[in-house]
């Protein structure tokens, strides 16, 4: 997505010699609505992966803001017991199995860590994006009627007053699915409070919140605390267009689900349940 620079949610970064970034985090609800939730709800720890990455990078000087980016994987750990929102985090620069990618903590007032996370992303550097995006949401059907979706009721979802479920009720068989809709009716601000985006298309922090609300109409449980996960996004998911969520296994205490469109593997989510 094109990167913001005008809102920042870090605070105070010092930057050291390897490019290590030291940080506070904002504390204001008002301008981070997302705050309301629980610091280890799949939305918080998404949108911190993002506004981190994009503080981090800003810091260090290294931000073009005319490129588009993408996440292609993230892995997160959180404290399910945690009560209070970070207070201050670090990102580092890393190298995973020869690559290069980031590493996000975070810690609330009194020490606790409530997230350690790793990612990955590409940033567009001369793909004519716009055009290329163009010609990929017509391939799903984007200029077709616009659809509809039966959404699961938000007391089975687990979504807050003024919030949105994303996907239908689970398919009743051996391994169940579900359809998600995302619109700017119901995945966007000002619809939504708690859900951001590009508006290009479907964010990681949408795909995490679609992979909750599955995690707890498959365990009949609204209030399910995911502890970690594991996402990897390896095409576009396009916003107004219906898509599937295909549960793979459930092992233990994780689940694996596949997310596709248009007869296209998307992403592979895997959640840890605590």
């Amino acid at each position: 997505m094109p990167i913001p620079t005008d809102i920042s949610y870090i605070a105070d970064p010092v930057v050291a010699p390897d490019g290590t970034v030291e940080f506070t985090c904002s504390q204001d609800v008002e301008a981070w609505p997302w705050l309301e939730l629980p610091p280890y709800h799949p939305i918080v720890i998404q949108t911190q992966c993002f506004w981190v990455s994009i503080g981090g990078a800003l810091a260090r000087g290294t931000l073009d803001p005319t490129r588009w980016s993408a996440l292609t994987w993230d892995n997160w750990h959180t404290r399910p017991t945690a009560t209070k929102h970070a207070a201050r985090g670090r990102i580092s620069n890393i190298e995973l199995k020869g690559d290069d990618a980031f590493e996000i903590m975070l810690w609330d007032e009194d020490g606790g860590e409530l997230c350690d996370l790793c990612g990955k992303g590409v940033v567009f550097r001369t793909r004519d994006f716009e055009g290329w995006r163009a010609g990929a949401k017509s391939d799903v059907g984007k200029n077709g009627p616009a659809p509809t979706l039966d959404y699961a009721p938000r007391s089975e979802t687990g979504v807050p007053d003024g919030e949105y479920s994303l996907i239908s009720r689970l398919t009743d068989d051996a391994k169940p699915s579900a359809t998600g809709l995302i619109t700017a009716e119901n995945g966007l601000p000002p619809a939504s409070r708690h859900l951001t985006g590009s508006g290009d298309h479907v964010n990681a922090t949408h795909l995490a919140e679609c992979a909750r609300q599955f995690a707890a109409l498959y365990e009949k449980d609204p209030g399910v605390i995911i502890a970690g996960g594991d996402c990897r996004f390896v095409h576009y998911v396009e916003i107004g267009s219906p898509f599937r969520v295909d549960l793979n296994n459930r092992d233990l205490n994780y689940m694996y689900l596949t997310v596709s469109q248009a007869g296209r593997d998307c992403s592979y989510i895997q959640l840890e349940i605590h």
